[in-house]
């Protein structure tokens, strides 16, 4: 396929009929410039790069001059050749250069690049540990996405050095799903299996191919369309029809397809779209260009508010705004603030990316196009101006007439102006603005006819940039007032000091009560695993335990710290629901401070207090002058020995402090529903440090539940193999833990169900065309 792109080229440089294309030269000149750039003109920063206008910042084939490609395996950023990361990695620089490390895994990266972990430690869920948890697995030896460590934490199901098993690597340009190797597509490709091929663990036998346009695989892998027809966006037609050009068998829309950008041949570089013809950088709604890289302002730490603001170590980006926690409605995933309401790359959960042409909304991904316009078989159409859309999706304008207001007309209505074909309103088209063509700049919009600069609220235009004049020390309160040395701009006013509760540590605002980095005080950070409290650095201890001289302590049953810090229970006592009491065992009751047996005790016979008379004895209850049944005389007491703590067993063999007699033999017993561990009376039931038997601690994210460590899941998830599932939507986990719903369809209500583009219906499991299936004609299953 490639080769015959290529000849396509060559055939499209010479020119229909034979004729050469104006201006292009057959050879090279001297300089080494490529005949079909001579009279070529590109408008900045876009370079004349083989017959076609290049982006040096994004275009992998000529990364930062005409040329320059990248090698397999990496892309184009800024102008130079870096690693292409996948889902779940993140670019960082190492002492060996730029690579992609899994910040969840890597003991030298954990969480963020450049946090490495402790030598005994490693790196599970972006947080240093002594043990891997949630679906993480340990593995042994150096691993080329773990920094090296020879004991790590890995992802079986996502790590491209670790597939499906420690140590098993995808190989360049394959991805890890799911436990297996497979081959990476780029944006509008489908990956399909190759005929007759085996799609084993490396990803071999696959291809990617473009559906949409391929007639051998349209609209679906292996779906090839009869003989002499064309694919046009997924479906078999005999003509390519309005609006599409036939490339050497493929119907492109030469206006929008990324493959095929304004020429037959001419594919857009990673990153770029085809936008009128012509490969840009276009960045999605909430995105802002910076150097040609699409940013969020809104929760980038390196791009907070305005490209290139870099948030301090410890501080997260929200709303725009680097603060220390993230604010109402926002999720922390992995340091950066998002909106998993609305949030693309984490819709629902942290991590949850939805898929190309979807939308996050409610925490869900959907398929759903801008305001305005309308999904069509997947495509999304302005049915007020598309003259192959006109009104409504399928209805096509007659040759002559112009779709205005949704209706097919002979002229443009009222306000708009014909441009190529097409109504436009020049006072608010970006892609018209003023004049047929004018294309408004990245960053601007089209207002009165006229390109000017779109500040986000909150921030002011000034000098064709937008600043937040609440903050910015050069703009405060209006355009261009810097405020003088020694001042900050805190509210749109300089002022000497910042505002109640901060402190200024050298000219930024900080809270010197919560802020890590500048704890009590500006410049004094907390230690790793401390948090900054009441302008203290304290040890940060799970809920239950409070922290005693950097150790945490249970003071509800910690004997040297029962009830507060430092409380040490006396011998013979023990600390229950953190107090220290006397723990009288059953049949022995507490007399002044002294556990007594009132049914044999002399001094105590019946009630405390309660002395026999001389040459008596206590015998069940009783002073009585011979011993009971049962009981033995000791030295003129009564003493039953399967019980007695003083005579078990026989007379004079008294139990050690804490012991108990139980049928004869001195053992330690703890009260109802508490077990001994090691003298120290536990709950095996929720103790976290001792589950369901003494010494068993749960791992870092479980509680003790009925004796067993289980995952504590948020209100409606479920726990499923150690993973929080949410079982209304969960496509491995639909309804219930491992239900996995067939391909092509999704989960909906904990039930799965055949998701149709818009435009089509559920018939049975199938998708159905009402307005064109002769079997399915305006409802299911009526056939004409």
């Amino acid at each position: 396929m490639r080769c015959l792109l290529l000849l396509g080229w060559a055939l499209f440089v010479v020119g229909c009929e034979g004729s050469p294309v104006v201006g292009a030269r057959s050879s090279r000149d001297a300089g080494g410039m490529d005949s079909a750039e001579v009279g070529l003109s590109c408008p900045a920063p876009l370079l004349a790069c083989a017959g076609r206008c290049a982006d040096p910042r994004g275009d992998s084939q000529h990364c930062g001059a005409c040329g320059s490609a990248c090698g397999a395996g990496n892309v184009c950023q800024n102008g130079a050749c870096v690693p292409d990361c996948t889902t779940g990695e993140t670019l960082c620089m190492t002492a060996t250069g730029l690579r992609c490390a899994s910040v969840r895994t890597d003991s030298m990266n954990c969480g963020a690049c450049g946090t490495a972990c402790g030598r005994d430690q490693v790196c599970s869920n972006g947080a240093c540990t002594f043990m891997c948890t949630g679906g993480a697995t340990e593995c042994m030896g150096a691993g080329s996405m773990d920094g090296g460590a020879e004991r790590y934490c890995a992802d079986l199901n996502t790590d491209r050095a670790n597939c499906g098993a420690c140590g098993n690597t995808c190989q360049e340009g394959h991805a890890c799903v799911e436990g297996r190797c497979r081959i990476r597509c780029m944006e509008g490709q489908t990956r399909c299996p190759t005929a007759g091929a085996d799609a084993g663990p490396s990803g071999g036998g696959e291809s990617c191919l473009d559906t949409m346009g391929d007639a051998n695989n349209c609209g679906a892998c292996g779906m090839a369309c009869p003989f002499g027809q064309f694919c046009v966006r997924g479906r078999c037609q005999t003509t390519c029809g309005v609006g599409f050009s036939d490339c050497m068998g493929v119907c492109r829309d030469l206006a929008s397809d990324r493959l095929g950008c304004g020429l037959c041949g001419v594919a857009c570089g990673s990153g770029e779209v085809c936008s009128m013809g012509r490969c840009v950088v276009s960045c999605g709604g909430g995105l802002a260009s910076c150097e040609g890289v699409c940013r969020d302002l809104t929760t980038d730490l390196a791009n907070c508010g305005t490209c290139g603001t870099r948030c301090m170590p410890g501080q997260v980006c929200s709303m725009g705004t680097c603060q220390t926690t993230c604010g109402s409605g926002l999720t922390d995933c992995m340091g950066t603030c998002r909106d998993t309401q609305t949030d693309l790359g984490h819709c629902g959960a942290c991590g949850a990316r939805c898929a190309a042409g979807q939308v996050c909304s409610m925490g869900r991904c959907v398929v759903s196009c801008a305001a305005g316009t309308t999904n069509c078989m997947g495509t999304c159409r302005d049915t007020l101006t598309d003259n192959n859309h006109c009104g409504m999706c399928g209805t096509r304008c007659m040759p002559g007439q112009l779709c205005s207001m949704g209706t097919c007309q002979t002229s443009c209505g009222s306000g708009l102006t014909d441009c190529t074909g097409t109504c436009r309103d020049l006072q608010t088209d970006n892609n018209h603005c003023g004049m047929c063509g004018t294309r408004c700049p990245a960053g601007r919009v089209c207002s009165m006819g006229t390109c000017q600069v779109s500040c986000v609220e909150g921030t002011t235009n000034c000098a064709g940039t937008c600043r937040d004049t609440q903050t910015d020390n050069n703009h405060c309160g209006a355009c261009g007032n810097a405020c003088p040395a020694g001042q900050v701009c805190s509210r749109g006013a300089c002022t000497v000091s910042c505002g109640a509760g901060l402190t200024d540590c050298s000219g930024v605002c900080r809270d010197v009560t919560t802020d890590r980095n500048h704890c009590g005080a500006c410049g004094r950070a907390c230690a790793s695993g401390e948090v900054c409290s009441a302008g203290a650095c304290a040890v940060s201890c799970l809920e239950g335990t409070t922290n005693c001289s950097g150790t945490c302590r249970d003071l509800a049953s910690d004997l040297g710290h029962c009830g507060r810090c430092g409380n040490a229970c006396p011998a013979g006592t023990v600390c229950s629901r953190g107090t220290c009491t006397l723990s009288c065992l059953s049949g022995l009751t507490e007399c002044m401070g002294v556990c007594r047996d009132l049914t044999t005790d002399n001094n105590h016979c019946g009630a405390c207090g309660n002395a026999c008379p001389s040459g008596q004895v206590c015998s069940a209850r009783v002073c009585t002058v011979s011993c009971a049944a049962g009981t033995s005389n000791c030295a003129g007491t009564c003493r039953d020995p399967q019980t007695d703590r003083l005579h078990c067993g026989a007379c004079g063999d008294a139990c050690a402090p804490g012991q108990a007699c139980v049928a004869g033999r001195c053992q330690t017993t703890c009260g109802a529903g508490l077990s001994d561990c090691l003298g120290v009376c536990r709950d095996l039931a929720t103790d976290r440090a001792n589950c369901g038997v003494c010494g068993r601690a749960c791992p870092s994210g479980q509680v003790c539940s009925a004796g067993a460590c289980a995952v504590s899941c948020l209100s409606g998830t479920t726990n499923c193999g150690g993973v929080c599932r949410d079982l209304t939507t969960d496509l491995a986990n639909c309804g219930a833990c491992m239900r996995a719903c067939p391909s092509g369809q999704v989960c909906s209500g904990g039930a799965c169900a055949v998701s149709c583009v818009a435009g089509t219906s559920n018939c049975s499991g199938v998708c159905r065309d009402l307005l064109t299936d002769n079997n399915h004609c305006g409802a299911c299953g009526r056939a004409c």
